[in-house]
């Protein structure tokens, strides 16, 4: 079967902010998979070199931390300063103990290391207000105030320039450690937080929380639109009922999700107008963006580790490919990041022996060195794959950068191969064209230390007739002026 390809008008440019991540003080995420002082890996400051290493090589354009559900009671001033004095408490969200020895200035060092931005979250539940604006005074203040002469104090003499703060976290779980389930609690309190950030820092961009309730993102844009930079949503699909294509199975309603939420958004103008001088400090400047700001398979279990330790296999990558697809193609995503990075839900797996990837690092890694640049539309009519519920069998995205259109395929169908036709608005494309594909051993096969089970071929093609192995990436790079 030949699926015809037609690649339309470019359509904005895509935020490399999508090619974002995500740690938390969560089991062995950051202690004893990224800080881990007894290691034979670690530096003379306790990080350990192979995985920066491993991190350099995903190429995360921004991080966020320290949470995640974690910062239901993390207090920032735990973890600064010399570390005999930093405080040690119970991690009541994950076990265990919250070890404050990685803390902001390390989580910015590690960020600036790799060429990451760094996201912060703020505690609206156990902390305040002022916490929260004296913590971003610490990171990006200047002159002679208080925290920001305590950052200097404690070695750091220029700002950490933190940009994105994320005013909560999934504040609309009621069993999660929280005051803020009532919608109209968390707008108010949020508002709050959101002046006290700002009028210590005017730079600073925000992300406000959003969910899959309609009614709670309804409420929280009409009151929070013109304060607010980006609008939170967080996304998990499943795999334990075991079936083939279940974690694409909510892909229709994640879509839905999303188009409510931009129809909202899109209801609001680009800038703000009229808004009052008497706040000091200076509304959005652009139109708020969606970020997906947790995203990832996740098996919850109700034991001691929560499911958190997953072992992913090739048909998860494909998942992973799909998702940055989506992200792609919908221009009103200006920010994703995976949950989590190292160890916990991650591409990076490390232990006392060293560090590998598993299968959902590779589509994120070949997709942060080629699906970067202007967005362009594509036309196409994708099979369904037989008995699995109505899926597609392929998705697609395309970019354009530098007179080179690199077109994303993912086939997601393990039974069948297909052929794809690519036109550039609506002419035959008869160019050379460059195609890299991805494709694993097995629907289920899993990477180790020792084997990848990921296999790359390289091929060189015209646009006609390109075959899409059954179950496979295929990133295809035609060199063509483009207006």
């Amino acid at each position: 079967m030949t699926i015809e390809v037609n690649l339309g008008e470019k359509n904005g440019q895509v935020s490399e902010n999508i090619y974002g991540q995500f740690v938390e003080h969560a089991l062995d995420c950051i202690e004893g998979g990224i800080y881990d002082p007894q290691s034979v890996f670690a530096d003379s400051s306790g990080i350990r070199q192979d995985t920066v290493e491993m991190i350099r090589k995903l190429a995360p354009s921004v991080i966020r931390f320290p949470g995640g559900t974690i910062i239901c009671q993390y207090h920032w001033e735990d973890a600064v300063g010399s570390k005999a004095s930093r405080i040690w408490r119970k991690n009541l969200i994950w076990g265990g103990e919250l070890n404050p020895e990685f803390g902001t200035a390390e989580f910015v060092a590690l960020c600036r290391r790799v060429g990451a931005e760094p996201m912060i979250c703020v505690n609206m539940v156990s902390g305040t207000a002022e916490e929260a604006g004296n913590w971003v005074e610490y990171c990006n203040g200047t002159g002679n105030s208080y925290y920001a002469q305590l950052r200097k104090k404690h070695g750091y003499e220029e700002p950490f320039g933190v940009k994105y703060w994320c005013i909560g976290n999934e504040s609309y779980s009621e069993p999660d450690m929280g005051i803020h389930h009532n919608v109209d609690d968390y707008i108010r309190d949020a508002m709050e937080f959101i002046k006290r950030m700002k009028l210590t820092d005017d730079s600073i961009m925000t992300v406000v929380v959003g969910s899959d309730n309609k009614q709670w993102n309804d409420a929280v844009l009409k009151a929070l639109h013109p304060v607010t930079d980006y609008f939170s949503l967080h996304y998990y699909a499943s795999t334990k009922n075991g079936r083939l294509y279940e974690p694409f199975e909510g892909e229709k309603r994640l879509r839905e999700t999303l188009q409510e939420i931009t129809e909202v958004i899109n209801g609001y103008s680009d800038t703000v107008h009229g808004f009052n001088p008497w706040y000091r400090f200076s509304p959005r400047k652009d139109i708020v963006k969606i970020a997906v700001d947790e995203w990832n398979i996740w098996n919850f279990e109700n034991n001691g580790t929560y499911g958190l330790k997953t072992t992913y296999c090739w048909r998860d990558a494909l998942w992973s490919a799909s998702m940055l697809n989506l992200f792609i193609e919908t221009p009103s995503i200006g920010m994703a990041n995976m949950a989590q990075m190292v160890n916990v839900l991650a591409p990076i797996m490390v232990d006392e022996k060293g560090t590998w990837m598993q299968t959902t690092a590779y589509p994120f890694i070949y997709y942060r060195k080629l699906m970067t640049g202007s967005r362009v539309l594509v036309n196409f009519c994708s099979p369904v794959i037989e008995d699995a519920g109505g899926i597609n069998a392929l998705s697609i995205a395309a970019v354009c950068k530098d007179d080179k259109i690199c077109v994303a395929v993912v086939n997601r169908d393990f039974g069948q191969f297909y052929f794809v036709r690519l036109s550039d608005r609506d002419e035959e494309i008869r160019e050379s064209v460059n195609i890299t594909i991805l494709t694993g051993s097995a629907p289920d096969a899993v990477c180790s230390r020792e084997v990848s089970c990921i296999r790359e071929t390289r091929i060189q093609t015209t646009g006609q007739d390109i075959k899409i192995p059954a179950g496979s990436i295929c990133l295809i790079m035609v060199e063509k002026e483009r207006q």
